[in-house]
């Protein structure tokens, strides 16, 4: 066969490759050397092929062979750099990058390449020397901009770090990944403001999901004080598709939401006479109902998270008194209320989502009781029913807890009360049939374990409704990196399909997430309770995702099973057993050798506003009923003003998320079992289990605040710092320690 044909070959191959035709593309390859032995190019493509297709150790003789053909084919170096580099033998890429740059001393790219294989090494001056000789060459790169802006912020130096981030988004002004590096300096420098206004412009060019995410993660720190159009319609999106993390962007939100006049003035009036509750008249003028129904904003806030104001939360509930009057007054609602149904029907789904935490007085349950019987009574006699009536009955109990509740879905009633009987009738008795289904991977202990069992059966933990969807782009070792990037790691030998063990999945969101996050991942997720595994695998079904194993186990049992996996992820979990210790060593005996953890552990000083609302809680003999919880809320607001340490206390929990939903309410200062540690007690753990402790996850902030005290510790791996910083700086874990760990190759 000629030469010509051979390159026709390869040239076929490449265009096959091009359009994602992987296997024919292969084929063409490999006739191109069978056709010619030494040809190095078709060796090196079909490296590339198996290199994509996750085949290391084969991809790596096919560029060893290209350059066998040729020695001096610095593509073929260069190629095989990546492939060390990926699997994380650093010092072998860098010899690779350097014989590709002997060879073509202009090759950009391979300077990059050991730009990047340093910084692994922990050479960081070496690898921005490295990425200057590239930006030498091609200072068009914006590539290679971001490269030092970010091995800048590694180093310290946000200043400098914005300046590169800024040049390389000059030249690449479409680059959601650009974007999102320069907004975490940004946030890092206490720059919110500009930061939203940075990605608004770059969401109107290039609406990619980078630049959607950049939009939520700064948006999330942002208060806005003036009502702009752009950012309304963006935040609107970002809770509708989600593109972050709902709770995050709550308080934004209705920053935004009260910046209208009217309904700033509804809220007033209601704080101003609460406890009492307004009607109509008084709570609205003859404006406010129609904004506050028109709102898009206020609509998908409603249906999407439990609001996180008490102000706020002290209107919604003077909103549903209104409603509940509507529903029982035996009068034709006017034209205004019937407008108002989305608005109605989006409070009731409020009140589901936060588990019916509003307050409740006597007067009002048997009225909304009152009303519970009046369309009990239309569906037994198969009449039709009113809207408000079941928008009215939704606000005050699940639709799903009535008797027959599918009788509700045979009406034909507007498209928002439909969503709403969706979602508190149709996906509930979804499903309870999905619970009968759950596999039973191990006993459960008696003791502790049954009893938080119980406690999720009761309250599925926690009830959210949106997460964000994308696809995984990166596979576990380059996740990790962008997770941790300061991280000393030894990545993990071939990643491409990782086995993961989530160990206390609650209702589904984390395993959800992290089968987002790291490509090719294969997902074991168990739990104690099936009430919330049920809610999990409806959700999971919801988003298509197809790589999630759900089943119910006791993480204490879980040292019986035969299975081992190469990541364990169980946050907020451990310290829900009465030894912490015993759980986590459980799951280190399921950890292969080299393998990587992620854990959620609560701090001990970060918790003392918890322990006090705790002593509040026992003192006056609440349970953790839903009523108990109601009261414990109204009773604390009401003696705050008796008592400095009561008034500080209440304005600290009111501040929290988890202070809006039972579930949550629960879970935080509820619970039956709770252990707090301290950072002493978990370095002297990891040092007895010979782990490697790789970093927190953290707000960019922070993590500066920190190397700005600590500068010989860039990493931020030295927890004996990490106490000293933390005694300084008490609410630093105000969520929990959230950090990952590495298992030694030799345990």
């Amino acid at each position: 066969m000629s030469a010509s044909l051979v390159v026709a070959l390869i040239d076929e191959g490449n265009a096959l490759e091009e359009r994602g035709r992987l296997a024919e593309a292969m084929a063409r390859y490999e006739a191109a050397i069978r056709a010619d032995p030494r040809c190095a190019r078709a060796h090196l493509n079909r490296g590339n092929v198996l290199l994509a297709d996750g085949r290391i150790d084969e991809a790596r003789k096919a560029y060893e062979l290209a350059i066998a053909c040729d020695a001096h084919y610095a593509a073929a170096h260069f190629n095989l750099g990546n492939l060390n580099c990926h699997a994380g033998d650093y010092q072998t890429a860098l010899n690779n990058y350097r014989a590709a740059t002997s060879l073509k001393p202009d090759f950009a790219n391979a300077f990059v390449g050991m730009g990047n294989a340093l910084d692994s090494l922990g050479r960081r001056a070496e690898a921005r020397m490295s990425y200057e000789r590239a930006l030498a060459i091609n200072p068009g790169d914006s590539g290679i901009h971001m490269n030092l802006g970010v091995l800048a912020i590694a180093e310290g130096r946000p200043e400098e770090a914005e300046a590169s981030l800024r040049r390389a988004l000059a030249i690449a002004p479409d680059s959601g990944e650009i974007l999102y590096q320069l907004v975490i300096v940004l946030l890092a420098a206490n720059k919110a403001p500009e930061a939203v206004q940075l990605t608004l412009a770059n969401l109107e060019r290039a609406p990619t999901w980078m630049t959607k995410a950049a939009f939520a993660r700064c948006a999330a720190r942002a208060t806005f004080r003036t009502d702009d159009t752009r950012v309304r319609t963006a935040l609107t999106a970002a809770l509708t598709e989600p593109w972050g993390i709902p709770f995050e962007l709550c308080r934004p939100a209705l920053s935004l939401i009260m910046l209208d006049r009217r309904i700033a003035a509804c809220v007033r009036r209601t704080n101003a006479t609460w406890p009492a509750r307004l009607s109509r008249s008084a709570l609205f003028d003859a404006e406010s109902l129609a904004v506050l129904a028109a709102d898009p904003l206020l609509r998908v806030l409603l249906q999407t998270v439990p609001v996180s104001s008490i102000e706020f939360e002290r209107f919604l509930t003077a909103l549903r008194y209104v409603l509940l009057e509507l529903a029982t007054s035996g009068h034709p609602p006017d034209p205004a209320d019937i407008a108002a149904i989305p608005l109605y029907a989006a409070l009731a789904r409020q009140c589901f989502i936060n588990e019916y935490i509003l307050d409740c007085d006597e007067r009002e349950r048997a009225a909304a009781a009152a009303c519970r019987a009046s369309l009990l009574a239309l569906l037994d006699a198969h009449a039709p029913v009113p809207p408000l009536l079941v928008c009215a009955v939704a606000a005050y109990f699940p639709l799903c807890a009535l008797p027959k509740p599918e009788r509700l879905l045979a009406g034909d009633l507007p498209d928002p009360v439909e969503e709403l009987l969706r979602q508190q009738v149709r996906e509930p008795l979804e499903e309870q049939a999905l619970r009968a289904g759950v596999a039973h991977l191990t006993r459960i202990a008696h003791g502790v374990s049954a009893k938080v069992r119980e406690q999720y059966e009761e309250n599925p933990y926690p009830r959210w409704v949106k997460l964000p969807a994308q696809d995984p782009s990166l596979h576990f070792n380059a996740e990790l990196r962008l997770i941790l990037p300061l991280a000393r790691f030894v990545p993990m030998p071939d990643d491409s399909q990782p086995e993961v063990l989530v160990a206390g999945c609650g209702t589904g969101s984390q395993p959800i997430l992290l089968a987002q996050q790291f490509r090719g991942a294969r997902l074991l997720a168990v739990d104690l309770s099936l009430n919330s595994l049920g809610y999990a695998i409806r959700k999971t079904r919801e988003l298509g995702i197809k790589n999630i194993e759900y089943a119910q186990a006791d993480i204490l049992e879980l040292g019986a099973i035969t299975r081992t996996f190469d990541v364990i992820a169980a946050g907020g979990v451990l310290h829900h057993l009465a030894d912490p210790f015993r759980g986590w060593r459980t799951l280190l005996s399921r950890l292969r050798p080299g393998g990587f953890m992620h854990l959620g552990l609560y701090s001990q000083l970060a918790r003392r506003h918890v322990v006090k609302a705790r002593e509040f809680i026992a003192a006056r003999g609440y349970t953790s009923t839903p009523d108990d919880i109601r009261r414990f809320r109204r009773d604390l607001a009401a003696q705050a003003a008796a008592s400095a340490d009561l008034q500080r206390l209440s304005e600290r929990l009111s501040k929290t998320p988890d202070f809006y939903s039972t579930s949550e309410c629960r879970d935080w200062v509820f619970h039956v079992q709770e252990q707090r540690l301290t950072l002493d007690e978990i370095e002297s753990f990891l040092t007895d289990c010979g782990l490697s402790f790789l970093g927190f996850q953290l707000d960019p902030q922070v993590l500066q605040q920190y190397r700005t005290r600590f500068p010989d510790d860039p990493a931020a791996i030295n927890l004996r710092n990490w106490a000293r910083f933390e005694a300084d700086n008490p609410d630093t874990f105000i969520g929990m320690y959230q950090f990952w760990i590495q298992r030694s190759i030799n345990h």
